[in-house]
C-alpha cells in the first residue's frame, strides 16, 4: 500500500524505534527491516510503499548501514517533493572524504544547505532537492567504511 500525505510529512528511513514519530506531530512513516513497535512500518529502504515527490523531508540518522545505501538516496529523493529537504547524519569515520560524499550526493539532485561536524564522531549534512547535475559518476563512485566498535 502507498501512503499518501496531506501536510508536511517526514520519511525516516531506517528507523529503529522510530523516535522522530513520537517526538513530532508531523506525520511521520519510519521505515525500517524490523517492527520494532506500531510506529513502524516493515520495508526495505531501497523501495518504500510512498507516492513520488509524496514527503517534505527524508531522514538517514545512522541509517546508510547497507551495501545498497546508494539505493537508499535515489529512493528518498523519489520520495521527496520538489525543494524537499534530505537529511544524513553519519558516523564521521564512515566517510572517507567529506568533501567527496557531498558532491556526489548533489551531482544526484541536491544543493548543500548545511553541513557540519559537530564533533569528531558525527557528520551532519542536509541538503534541498533540486535539478540533477551532470553525471560525471561522483554519485555511483561513493563509498561508506564499515562501522567498527572499539572494547572499552
Amino acid at each position: 500500500a502507498v501512503v499518501s500525505t496531506q501536510s508536511t510529512g517526514v520519511a525516516d528511513f531506517g528507523c529503529g524505534d522510530a523516535k522522530i514519530a513520537q517526538s513530532v506531530t508531523n506525520p511521520v512513516y519510519s521505515f525500517d527491516l524490523v517492527q520494532t513497535n506500531d510506529h513502524v512500518i516493515v520495508a526495505n529502504s531501497n523501495k518504500v510503499p510512498l507516492g513520488n515527490k509524496s514527503v517534505d523531508i527524508a531522514v538517514f540518522c545512522l541509517s546508510l548501514m547497507g551495501t545498497d545505501f546508494k539505493d537508499f538516496i535515489r529512493e528518498a529523493r523519489r520520495v521527496l517533493k520538489s525543494k524537499g529537504t534530505l537529511v544524513i547524519a553519519e558516523v564521521s569515520s564512515r566517510i572517507p572524504n567529506v568533501t567527496e560524499f557531498v558532491a556526489g550526493v548533489e551531482e544526484l539532485g541536491f544543493k548543500t544547505l548545511q553541513k557540519e561536524e559537530p564533533n569528531s564522531f558525527f557528520t551532519e549534512m542536509i541538503f534541498k532537492k533540486i535539478k540533477p547535475k551532470e553525471n560525471k559518476g561522483l554519485f555511483e563512485s561513493l563509498e561508506l567504511k564499515p562501522c567498527t566498535y572499539k572494547k572499552r
